[in-house]
């Protein structure tokens, strides 16, 4: 995890390899709505399609690429590629069915708590369209803060010590998301940290942890909790602040 998290590894993109690129890039787009992101080759041999702007979550990214049917080690078709719907996945097997596409399982409710729908994309890869199912257990959501931390008098070391160690005490503890939090400072001193929460439970077992309590004490001895609205800063549309040093 630490290695991950280290080097930021992230998103997972198929390659999957298609008889004839350029028809599975029209599949793709006409069918799900991708765009053609980039294609290389005329005519093209490998390209990649990508869905998605952020807007209703990550992108998701596929790479097609021309199987040579006559080679030994031609690649199989990838056995699921599942994709998320977030919304009206009827409506989206509906869609399906009006342009075409061989629809192999119609949407169904799974005892894993989605609804899916099952249809045979270009090189015979499957793709398995899920969605949460009403009433389904859905993931707490992080919880973004901003706090400031004015230190009283004498106690401006001390306060520095106790942030440092603050969110990461917390991420350890498994009540923090592993987003690397900000800590700076004010003119007259004050320390803002900004830092994700691992969701609005876990605020509130932060609020039992012995602990975390121990560290809020600390925290009490070294300062006072003030509102990010009393700070200069706060006035100007680009409130500008110096790194709280490591």
């Amino acid at each position: 995890m630490e290695l991950a998290r280290h080097h930021q590894i992230h998103g997972v993109q198929p390659v999957l390899p298609v008889p004839d690129v350029a028809a599975a890039i029209d599949w793709f787009v006409r069918t799900l709505g991708f765009a053609l992101d980039f294609a290389h080759g005329e005519p093209a041999h490998y390209a990649r399609v990508k869905l998605g702007d952020r807007s209703w979550g990550d992108p998701v990214y596929l790479h097609l690429c021309t199987a040579d049917a006559d080679a030994d080690d031609a690649a199989a078709p990838a056995s699921e590629t599942r994709l998320d719907v977030g919304h009206d996945i009827d409506g989206l097997h509906r869609h399906l069915l009006s342009a075409g596409a061989q629809v192999l399982e119609a949407p169904t409710d799974q005892p894993w708590g989605l609804r899916e729908v099952v249809v045979l994309a270009p090189g015979g890869h499957r793709l398995v369209l899920g969605a949460e199912l009403p009433g389904a257990e859905v993931a707490p959501a992080p919880v973004m803060v901003i706090a400031s931390f004015r230190p009283l008098s004498g106690q401006a070391e001390a306060l520095h010590a106790v942030v440092r160690e603050h969110v990461p005490t917390l991420q350890r503890l498994g009540l923090a998301t592993h987003r690397p939090p900000m800590a700076m400072q004010a003119g007259d001193g004050t320390v803002v940290e900004v830092f994700e929460w691992a969701s609005a439970e876990a605020i509130e077992q932060a609020h039992s942890h012995p602990e975390v309590l121990a560290m809020w004490q600390r925290f009490a001895a070294a300062c006072e909790y003030v509102h990010l609205g009393g700070l200069a800063e706060a006035a100007h549309p680009f409130s500008e602040f110096r790194p709280l040093a490591p």
